[in-house]
């Protein structure tokens, strides 16, 4: 993933900026070099525990202090230790980079006591500076590291959960197109060899696209043709179906299996076989929109459960997938008709 690259690669230019811009930096604001010149062995030693202190601060004691039981325990044992070797640098008493060149002159005079404290006063401050700063980039770290997992987490439940309404979706159609070829069957009819023909091309595209986020637009338009194909072999006269569409990019990613659900509901509930009906589908998309409007005649009869499970299974994914990208109106116009506008921008910001 992209993120976590783009946190490690962070991470290690914080890390080289700090030995070698910052810390040398704070050598030369506050002036322990000037220890060189009487005390190499400690000035070197007490640099390399400030770098050793800013490493295991950063990535060992500060990512613990988030976790509990005995990652913080070890963190906190840790602190105490670090502290611990701080007390005995700064327990060195440090000769004045001035002493011998005046020694001669005040041999019996002791080095004054507010020397060794200001010593004292640099190494703490060297010490507290270098976690400060520790703290602040590790507790960023770990709010970004934190804010990471939860968005893993949200990314990996809505996968599931879209997973769970396209399987809800399988067998809403096979049970339709099982229906209509039973249908075909029972009445000898020489259509039914052409109707299974198109069965198993679109059992293979649903099975195909089960696992599939995104398919190409030309892929989806083709499946509602074969679809629209299919059911219209069991209408007559009476039926006027007509499916249309003007794309500009058929490459455009939508997710599978959604726009045709309103085209199930349409056959479903706008289809009489004895009475005038119609069902207009079209299909429009441009730039980065998606215009997809059916129009169909609605007839008195019982809304079952299925019917709000399919709607309510496709304003979940559109939320899912396009949030606060879409608008889909779902209305009934007086008596006889019944329209459903789904706009979407398919470009992701």
């Amino acid at each position: 993933m992209i993120a976590p690259r783009i946190m490690k690669n962070a991470s290690l230019y914080i890390d080289i900026g700090f030995c070698s811009v910052f810390l040398p930096l704070m050598m030369f604001a506050f002036p322990v070099e000037r220890w060189w010149g009487t005390c190499p062995e400690f000035f070197g030693l007490f640099v390399a525990w400030l770098y050793v202190t800013y490493f295991v601060y950063k990535y060992f004691i500060i990512p613990r202090l988030f976790r509990c039981g005995r990652s913080r325990a070890y963190a906190v044992a840790a602190i105490a230790v670090s502290l611990a070797v701080t007390l005995l640098f700064s327990s060195y008493e440090i000769s004045s980079p001035f002493y011998h060149l005046r020694q001669q002159q005040m041999a019996t005079i002791p080095y004054p006591v507010w020397g060794v404290r200001q010593s004292q006063q640099a190494i703490w401050m060297h010490y507290i500076v270098v976690v400060i700063f520790c703290c602040a980039v590790g507790m960023l770290t770990e709010a970004y590291r934190q804010r990471l997992a939860r968005e893993e987490v949200e990314y990996e439940r809505n996968k599931a959960e879209l997973a769970l309404y396209k399987a809800q979706i399988n067998p809403h159609f096979l049970f339709n197109t099982l229906n209509t070829l039973y249908g075909l069957l029972i009445t000898h009819s020489d259509r039914t060899e052409a109707t299974l023909e198109r069965f198993i091309n679109l059992t293979k595209y649903v099975y195909n696209n089960a696992s599939r986020e995104f398919i190409p637009l030309a892929e989806e338009v083709e499946y509602i043709g074969q679809y629209i194909e299919l059911q219209s072999l069991r209408l007559n006269e009476f039926a006027d179906v007509r499916f249309s569409h003007e794309i500009d990019d058929d490459t455009v990613p939508v997710p599978p299996m959604l726009l045709i659900t309103f085209v199930e509901n349409a056959f479903k509930y706008g289809i009489s076989s004895n009475e005038p009906c119609f069902i207009r589908i079209c299909l429009r998309q441009y730039g980065d929109m998606l215009r997809f409007e059916v129009e169909n005649t609605v007839f008195a009869r019982e809304r079952g459960e299925s019917r709000r499970m399919g709607i309510e299974n496709c304003r979940r994914r559109l939320s899912l997938l396009y949030p606060g990208r879409h608008t889909l109106v779902i209305e009934r116009v007086g008596e006889s008709l019944f329209r459903v506008v789904l706009e979407l921008k398919t470009a992701r910001s």
